[in-house]
């Protein structure tokens, strides 16, 4: 049911705002409603870009006085609602990058993507804890708690957030930290947009002089050996991150030939070292079989997207995500059939992360102590609104296989279309994230991608 507005409350605030209002019937809307999942046809009351913090304040004002909620959506990696009675911010005049090197921190405006943090960091001889996309913004991503290729080394992005500065939902502008909120805090490493319009975070850097990886390819046959190798060398090397990929290439003449039409089974990982100092891991993962495709090499952090070479622009999927209890033998065999079963409907990829390291280590974290040994996502491509049934049909299988294969804990930035952060979180910590957002935002208006559940 659509929400009735008062044309009055929007036409106020675009008088009062100094950045830009887009509503319904201008000629920008459909381009700047758009989320990067163009699957999603999201319908917001408004559009906003905001040019500073008194911007925001008008937003939130007029979106209380009129019962309308406020959804922060720097690009809509993970849009999931058609948006009906929200007006939709986008963050890009928060632009900020500011790279502190002896004091190993970052501060990083809400407009922000990875591949710019990435770049300032080039010749820093510091990492941060950045996503394998570089079009993924690193707010979004690191209050979602944000997996990396670091992350066995490092933990979560969420546990290197040291402050967020954020506006409440009753204009006050806040710099929250431990010291200031600890349950704001602790709900913020991981409880993703709920509790305020972020405006910028800051958060520590790692030390890493030397990197070292990329992706190998092998026939799909070879898909059980080279789970076996990544996991021997994930156990080789603490500080390993890796991910098996499972995916069909398109048959397109842009694909190059030894991918074009075929479905192949891939390793893309990251070593903190050099190329002699990865030798044993390569070894193990060499192994598997013969590789069709070897990209592996030294690199520096501004080049990290390149190992998983992910698509960077928008594109419309259903996806889907899990965490896996274990990679033995019979649970990948199990996945590997799920995939497959799927491909003909459409399913285009699998990708699962080995997890282990410092992101199982238990600790009072709202995502601490992930225990599953690895967290899935995969896709399938909705060309038009007729083939969302099929996407759904491709990627069922590997529903099916999470009922009966599913770990402890989840990290939301893997969740798939439609989930929650229940999906993520058991009772307890869900009813410590409401308690929170009753405090913070008694009236609801900060809404979320992820909602509670």
């Amino acid at each position: 049911m659509s929400i009735t507005i008062d044309p009055a409350t929007l036409t106020d605030l675009r008088q009062r705002m100094t950045g830009e209002l887009i509503l319904p019937g201008d000629a920008e809307y459909d381009s700047a409603r758009a989320p990067w999942n163009l699957a999603v046809q999201q319908h917001p009351s408004a559009v906003a870009f905001p040019a500073d913090v008194d911007d925001i304040r008008h937003i939130l004002a007029a979106a209380a006085d009129a019962g309308l909620g406020v959804t922060v959506q720097p690009n809509g990696h993970g849009a999931a609602d058609d948006l009906d009675g929200i007006i939709l911010i986008r963050p890009r005049a928060f632009d900020e990058v500011s790279i502190d090197v002896d004091g190993r921190r970052a501060r990083v405006g809400a407009g922000v993507n990875w591949g710019r943090v990435l770049t300032g960091l080039d010749g820093t001889g510091l990492i941060a804890l950045a996503g394998s996309n570089p079009e993924v913004n690193a707010v979004a991503y690191t209050l979602g708690g944000g997996q990396s290729l670091f992350g066995r080394a490092f933990g979560l992005a969420s546990e290197s957030l040291t402050a967020v500065e954020l506006i409440d939902a009753g204009g006050r502008l806040h710099r929250v930290t431990d010291e200031s909120d600890a349950d704001l805090m602790w709900a913020l490493r991981g409880g993703g947009g709920l509790f305020g319009v972020v405006t910028a975070i800051e958060f520590t850097l790692h030390p890493a002089d030397r990197l070292f990886g990329g992706s190998l390819m092998f026939p799909i046959d070879a898909a059980a050996a080279v789970f076996r190798a990544a996991t021997e060398a994930s156990a080789l090397d603490d500080g390993l991150g890796a991910e098996v990929g499972l995916m069909r290439f398109p048959d397109l003449p842009m694909m190059p030939p030894p991918l074009r039409g075929q479905t192949l089974a891939s390793v893309n990982f990251v070593h903190l070292g050099d190329e002699a100092s990865a030798a044993p891991v390569v070894e193990v993962l060499r192994a598997a079989a013969t590789p069709v495709a070897d990209t592996l090499t030294e690199f520096t952090i501004g080049q990290l997207a390149a190992v998983a070479n992910e698509p960077t622009d928008p594109m419309p999927t259903l996806d889907w995500g899990g965490s896996i209890a274990s990679l033995d033998d019979d649970t990948v065999d199990a996945l590997v059939s799920a995939f497959l079963s799927g491909v003909d409907l459409g399913l285009s990829r699998v990708g699962v992360r080995v997890l282990g390291g410092r992101i199982a280590e238990p600790t009072d974290a709202l995502l601490g102590g992930v225990s599953a040994e690895g967290v899935a996502s995969a896709g399938a491509m909705v060309f038009d609104p007729s083939t969302a049934d099929r996407a759904a049909s491709a990627l069922q299988p590997l529903r099916d296989f999470a009922e009966t294969h599913r770990g402890a804990g989840m990290i939301p930035t893997f969740l798939g279309y439609g989930s929650t952060l229940a999906d993520a979180f058991g009772p307890e910590a869900i009813d410590r994230l409401r308690a929170v957002k009753d405090r913070v935002d008694p009236g609801g208006v900060v809404r979320s991608n992820r909602p509670l559940g």
